[in-house]
């Protein structure tokens, strides 16, 4: 019997709280919108940890910008390079792999993504205030069930944080890594819009991209 059968919607959604539940075992038992492109495109990788350079910077972003206070958990090392003699050493002491750690200088460059972002008014007013994140909901959708976290929800739209290699190449992005399957997940999820707030990660330009219907209709579909 799943653990969720003999809980409250309650107690799963405080468990689905804690990220070591949502992304282990507890919450696989939930589809969420990253499996939808692991199902399409690569359906080999399904239920499989993949950890890249662009997934520990985007985590680290959305802790400097949502969770500043938690930041700190993801080791930095003073390093130029992942093979140096001084990240080696310090990623087996640990026992951790190379994209659990970020070099000084990928922090330093996420950080200024973080300030670029903040320091846009319209952008900052949007983000803070009355508003709640990492917010965890689950729902029932074509007979199966599905978890999302928001990264923001406000009181008439849901808000995710993205970083791009190229901002106005976005939309492309959105296709590859079906984004509208995300936002029609959160959009039922939460019963609000979705918006995409977006940082290029080089030029630092900003975007907000909302979702229009068509968008959340292919999603619907994927």
């Amino acid at each position: 019997m799943k653990p969720s059968t003999l809980m409250t919607e309650s107690q799963i959604l405080d468990r689905l709280q804690e990220d070591e539940f949502y992304y282990g075992e507890f919450g696989r038992q939930f589809l969420s919108a990253s499996n939808i492109r692991s199902l399409i495109s690569k359906p080999t990788t399904y239920g499989k940890v993949e950890k890249t350079l662009p997934l520990l910077e985007g985590r680290y972003f959305h802790l400097l910008m949502l969770e500043p206070d938690r930041a700190d958990t993801i080791p930095v090392v003073e390093c130029s390079s992942r093979n140096t003699k001084a990240f080696i050493e310090y990623k087996e002491e640990h026992q951790l792999v190379s994209y659990d750690v970020l070099l000084q200088g990928e922090r330093d460059q996420v950080r200024r993504m973080a300030e670029a972002m903040k320091s846009n008014l319209e952008i900052y007013e949007r983000i803070y205030g009355e508003k709640e994140y990492e917010v965890p909901a689950i729902t029932e959708i074509g007979g199966v069930m599905f978890k999302g976290k928001c990264d923001i929800l406000g009181r008439e739209e849901v808000i995710d944080l993205k970083t791009s290699s190229n901002v106005h190449k976005f939309r492309w992005s959105c296709q590859e890594y079906c984004y509208d399957s995300q936002a029609f997940i959160y959009q039922t999820l939460f019963g609000k819009p979705m918006v995409f707030i977006v940082i290029d990660k080089n030029t630092f330009e900003l975007k907000i991209s909302d979702c229009s219907s068509d968008f959340i209709e292919k999603g619907r579909e994927k």
